[in-house]
């Protein structure tokens, strides 16, 4: 198994984020806890030295340039190095064509990709400098289609995922690792607004868990669970009229 001495997560305060922060509290790597919400990595990072870990936290919106950078600056500060990073960061919520707001979906793709972007920006000189390291960004499995009710969503997980893929081809000759993580449902506060059943819906923890099994195998991508990855796959490459079909079924259009 890999060994993280040092973990830096960005949109640590709830959910995944959370979740992941106590696994690898666990193996017993330090930690920087960042999110914009103070108040609860405050709590988690407390939490987590109350059983003896080592972690530290600052506030830090993804939507802000100069918050990560200073957000990155305090982790190097803190740990040393950056060994793993794990860009968590993500907003979520229906978006009807019947009421679209361009609005949303600039929000969503602010937070949901062009957090990654930044991130990427000011991380990768520091890997470089230190001769490796990895990331990790949590994209989704809704990245492959247009889902009714859903397009701020999936077309800004679907441009993650695209630009995390770039990453890793061309990073790898640098030593340093990029993986997508797509999980399925996830029960967390984002998922909880869907108006929509949710197959295979996971706990936090479970989805922690296969996450930090799927970076420690050096997978370059991380994806579950498989009867709905499997679904996904399918999902791809049905005609439009059957897929059309299909999701006016599954998601009826809003009147």
């Amino acid at each position: 198994m890999t060994k993280y001495n040092n973990v830096v997560i960005f949109g640590a305060s709830q959910g995944i984020g959370e979740a992941l922060a106590y696994e690898y509290a666990e193996l017993n790597s330090a930690l920087v806890l960042l999110s914009r919400n103070e108040e609860s990595i405050d709590q988690i990072s407390k939490g987590i030295q109350a059983i003896g870990g080592s972690c530290f936290f600052k506030k830090c919106d993804i939507s802000l340039m100069e918050e990560i950078k200073s957000g990155i600056e305090f982790a190097v500060e803190k740990l040393g190095t950056i060994d793993l990073l794990i860009i968590n960061s993500g907003i979520g919520g229906p978006n009807w064509m019947n009421n679209f707001s361009s609005n949303d979906f600039i929000n969503m793709f602010n937070v949901n990709t062009f957090g990654i972007a930044r991130v990427l920006e000011l991380t990768i000189p520091i890997m470089m400098k230190q001769g490796y390291g990895t990331i990790a960004g949590i994209t989704s499995l809704a990245d492959i289609r247009g889902y009714g009710g859903s397009a701020s969503y999936s077309a800004s997980k679907a441009a993650g995922s695209i630009l995390l893929e770039s990453a890793r081809v061309e990073l790898k000759k640098h030593n340093i690792r990029v993986i997508t993580v797509r999980p399925g449902f996830v029960k967390t506060a984002m998922t909880d607004k869907n108006e929509f059943k949710m197959p295979f819906l996971m706990q936090p923890d479970i989805a922690a868990k296969r996450i930090r099994k799927g970076i420690d195998k050096g997978r370059s991508i991380v994806q579950f669970p498989w009867p709905i990855v499997m679904a996904s796959r399918i999902i791809k490459i049905l005609p439009n009229w059957i897929y059309d079909w299909a999701m006016d079924k599954a998601r009826p259009v809003k009147k």
